[in-house]
């Protein structure tokens, strides 16, 4: 349709009117590439005249406006930021009736098109209020802006950028001019021509989605904006986006996006570590299948069983290193499944009970098995272990799979053991296990086990026997001395694997309930053990378990072992004991323990155990014990000394007197008297030390003795009494020989041993260094050494004397004779003799005097006559005299004399010194005399004090003490 047609004159209305005319003319005949390329550049503006920014024809039509109109009038950019009532322009003379109608804004002009026109007149606040409260709701369009009517929903959507320019010049072009106004109107033009657009309305016309956000021009990019969605058919008021309509945003002006964007609520914190808590753990999840699928391709399962499967045998030497006496190795009898089982069940099914009773459905490893292990480590219980039968055959039987406690040898046994449970099926596991697990009583597999403890095959074990042996596979060292000893542990061990049959069905709850514990046989020996190796054989491994290593190991790995015993001496032991008192002399239940340690190094290098080992297990030496008697009055002594006190302090050994409501007598009623330290020990004064010990401290004297060498715990605290010197606590040989070694050793401890060597398969001795311990002062250890001479020279130990070397040492005695013990030390060896009842009862032995001075002095001289063979003279140090002397005898003055007991038939004695003092016959003679103090007690320079014998032998000006 040409203009003429559409009623418009050839001449515009202005200058500005008629170029916006043939503007119009000769922009309808463009392309619509080329109409919207002519929209986005502004076109030139007439000399003299302020083009706007966009440049629109809009924007020129309203100049040529604003020229007639008042010079107050606002500025165009306060026109544009306000929102004009918009009307609906019918249209004349329309040949459809079907175009759809045109929403004009009002112009400047006059006529029916412009009675809108108020919103651009004259403006009131309150006009104003409510055009600011308008762009609130809506972004208004520029002033003189023509809104045209929204295209079709398809051709919306081919528009592609969503921008009101094209579907107002669509509206334009379809449209014809309002009824009544004049060609060139310029509200003919905005109703004809689109309008031309900034960038900044065509971005603010886009989704909220697309971030658009408030701008320093944001009011004028709003009005545009209103214009776009008034130009899309939604402008129409009380429309939704229209004015005086709802809106979708609560945004003020300026906000690009017109849309309310909500915040995200936060997840509540619980849910947070929640979901982070499983992330975690499904990301440890993948790792760890990833792990254990890497190591399920790469572990494979070895081809070949271990070497030491069949025997790893360990021997025992002598102190040279090369004389063997004894050897430990592996007793194994292979057999078959079928075997096993032979004789029924139980066997198979008292293993499982003990050992992994989900074996039948476990896929050769056990998650719960390894909980077990656990809760077993936290609460010491001992229930099944925490490796299935599966991964144990695995660990003691294939080549490659070491014992080490590593997490890579783990993983390695779980991977193997899964791939044998597949490869291989539940009888071949079992009957590998039940051949390589080890039963004690150095027996491997099942039938060894049933020979070593039951003398039968497997075949004919019982169930109750089957059952024993299924227990003592979780402590074989233990039950493998059950003849011997049983425990309540053994028994709780066994009634445990006696349950699970039941829980398993392997048995009846009456069955079960008619069984009782099976004590197993005497073992068998296999080696010769007779005489003192059994005993040799039997501490070497008690103290292997003490270093870590298990009777296993010792079997199984190789091992050298050299003990600390000289061959020599242990003869030389065995020999005397039995000469002076024959085995089959002695009482019922009564021992003789002797034991020789090296001072130096603590290696125990004699002991006499026992007559036969075979014969009876029972070591009278490192397992028998009894109450030490005077033997323990050099510890009270030792600590006296270490408080500073000096040897010829005085005390008042005269009796007998009541002390703590006991009454206590020296030895044969003896009366004694007041004299000083080293005298009361010459004469072992019983009330002399009994006074001592109050003096220094009952725990202090405890404490010495543990530091000089008696085991930790030996000395009850119902012990800590007056008459602890008296030696009511209860020793061994071996500890009783280790704490007078100390004093020999100037008072450096050196804990006694019996292992020297530990010798492994690559040659390297594996023993940890024995380390000295200072318990004494040097100077105290030669004062008491000085002070055990003179009881061995003149006093109770006469007996022990030997002619070439000097000798130190004290005798004991317990009341009624239940025991009776010498030790006693050179300077290179030192040596402890008891002789004692097991069953604490007093005995006799023919033609021996049970006492200190008794038999076990001349039993002591006689071994150490030989020990001591090829050993050079040496002397101990010479005595210190150190410390303060300290008088706690009263004064006679202060103190009623004790009268002594009047014989029948004459006077009383005179308790005053005889010329002539009568020499004891009683075990424990005592000096009766009182004797006088020296005149200078605390000069080092006389160490002979009167009354007292001279320096014995070893000690001389010679050798410059």
């Amino acid at each position: 349709m040409t203009l003429a047609e559409q009623g418009f004159d050839a001449e515009g209305s202005d200058t500005t009117g008629a170029a916006g005319a043939s503007g119009d003319e000769s922009e309808s005949t463009q392309t619509p590439d080329a109409e919207r390329d002519a929209e986005e550049s502004p076109s030139d503006a007439s000399p003299g005249v302020e083009t706007p920014v966009s440049g629109s024809a809009g924007e020129r039509d309203e100049d040529s406006a604003s020229t007639a109109a008042t010079e107050d009038a606002e500025p165009e950019e306060s026109r544009t930021e306000q929102i004009p009532v918009l009307g609906t322009v019918e249209t004349a003379g329309s040949e459809d009736p079907a175009d759809p109608p045109v929403v004009a804004s009002a112009a400047t002009g006059t006529g029916p098109a412009s009675e809108p026109e108020e919103g651009s007149g004259t403006r009131t606040d309150t006009d104003t209020e409510a055009d600011e409260a308008r762009t609130e709701a809506m972004p208004a369009p520029a002033a003189g802006a023509v809104a045209f009517a929204a295209p079709p929903p398809e051709k919306d959507a081919n528009a592609g950028d969503g921008s009101g320019s094209t579907s107002a010049e669509s509206a334009s072009s379809a449209s014809p001019p309002a009824e009544g106004a004049a060609p060139g109107d310029p509200a003919d033009d905005a109703a004809l021509w689109p309008t031309p657009r900034r960038l900044s309305d065509y971005v603010s016309d886009q989704p909220a989605s697309e971030g658009s956000s408030a701008t320093p021009g944001g009011a004028e990019s709003g009005a545009a904006a209103g214009a776009g969605a008034a130009g899309a058919g939604a402008g129409g008021a009380g429309t939704p986006g229209g004015p005086g309509g709802p809106t979708d945003s609560a945004e003020g002006p300026g906000d690009g996006s017109g849309k309310n964007k909500k915040k995200k609520a936060k997840k509540p914190l619980w849910l947070r570590i929640l979901l982070g808590f499983l992330a975690v753990t499904g990301l440890g999840l993948i790792l760890a299948c990833g792990v254990f699928t890497f190591f399920y391709v790469t572990v494979e399962v070895p081809d070949a069983a271990k070497a030491d499967a069949v025997e790893q045998g360990s021997t025992f030497y002598f102190a040279d290193g090369e004389t063997e006496f004894a050897y430990r190795g592996t007793d194994r009898d292979v057999i078959s499944y079928e075997e096993m089982t032979a004789g029924g069940d139980h066997v198979v099914e008292a293993v499982i009970s003990a050992e992994d009773r989900g074996f039948w459905t476990e896929p050769g490893v056990s998650i719960s098995g390894t909980m077990r292990a656990v809760w077993s480590t936290i609460t010491g219980e001992q229930v099944q272990g925490g490796s299935t039968v599966t991964q144990q055959m695995v660990r003691n039987y294939y080549e490659g799979v070491s014992l080490e406690q590593t997490v890579s040898r783990k993983v390695q046994e779980i991977i193997i053991s899964i791939k044998v449970d597949r490869s291989e099926d539940k009888e071949w596991v079992m009957e590998q296990y039940l051949n390589t697990i080890y039963f004690g009583r150095t027996s491997y597999g099942v039938q060894a086990a049933s020979q070593a403890y039951y003398h039968k095959d497997v075949d004919e074990l019982t169930a109750e026997e089957a059952a024993f042996l299924a227990a003592a596979i979780q402590q074989p060292t233990r039950f493998g001395q059950a003849d011997v000893e049983t425990t309540p542990d053994m028994e709780n061990r066994w009634q445990y694997v006696v349950n699970g049959m039941v829980t398993t069905g392997a048995i009846t709850q009456a069955e079960a309930d008619a069984m009782e514990f099976p004590a197993p046989e005497p073992e068998k020996t296999t080696e010769d053990l007779s005489g003192y190796r059994g005993y040799m054989l039997q501490e070497a491994m008690s103290e292997l378990s003490d270093l870590g290593y298990s009777e296993d190991h010792i079997n199984r790995q190789g091992f050298k072992i050299v003990t600390t015993f000289d061959k020599d001496m242990m003869d030389a032991a065995y020999e005397s004991v039995e000469e002076m008192v024959a085995p089959d002399s002695l009482p019922e239940g009564v021992n003789i323990g002797l034991t020789t340690i090296d001072p130096k190094t603590g290696e125990v290098l004699a002991f006499y155990g026992g007559h036969d080992y075979h014969l009876n297990q029972y070591d009278s030496s490192f397992l028998g014990a009894a109450q030490a008697g005077s033997a323990f009055k050099p510890y009270v002594l030792a600590t006296a000394l270490e408080q500073g006190y000096g040897l010829n302090s005085t005390v008042d050994g005269r009796g007998p007197r009541d002390i703590h409501g006991s009454r206590v007598q020296n030895a044969n009623n003896a009366s004694g008297g007041v004299m000083t330290l080293t005298q009361a020990t010459t004469v072992s004064n019983n009330l002399g030390f009994v006074e001592l010990a109050q003096e220094v401290g009952f725990e202090e004297v405890r404490q010495t003795a543990y530091d000089v060498g008696l085991p930790d715990g030996s000395i009850d605290d119902n012990q800590l009494v007056p008459v602890m010197p008296l030696g009511a606590t209860s020793v061994r040989s071996v500890d009783q020989a280790s704490g007078y070694a100390t004093f020999a050793n100037g008072g450096v401890h050196m804990e006694a041993h019996v292992i020297k060597e530990i010798v492994n398969q690559e040659g390297d001795n594996e023993r940890p260094e024995i380390e000295g311990k200072k318990a004494l002062e040097a100077s105290t250890a030669s004062d008491v050494t000085y002070a055990l001479e003179q009881a061995v020279s003149s006093g109770t130990g006469t007996a022990a004397q030997l002619w070439d070397h000097p000798v130190a040492g004290k005798t004991g005695t317990t009341n009624g004779s239940v025991a009776a013990w010498f030790v006693g030390y050179t300077p290179q060896l030192s040596t402890a003799v008891g002789v004692y009842s097991g069953n604490n009862e007093s005995f006799q032995i023919p033609g021996h005097n049970i006492s200190g001075g008794g038999l076990p002095a001349q039993m002591w001289k006689s071994y150490m006559n030989r020990a001591m063979e090829g050993y050079e003279r040496a002397s101990f140090p010479g005595p210190e005299f150190g410390g303060t002397t300290e008088n706690w005898a009263p004064e006679p003055a202060t103190q009623e004399p004790q009268q002594p007991e009047a014989p029948e038939g004459g006077e009383p004695e005179v308790p005053e010194v005889p010329e002539t003092p009568e020499v004891p016959t009683d075990p424990e003679p005592e000096v009766p005399e009182v004797p006088t103090f020296p005149e200078n007690p605390e000069g080092p320079d006389e160490p002979e004090e009167p009354g007292n014998p001279g320096i014995p032998p070893g000690r001389g000006e010679e050798n410059g003490q």
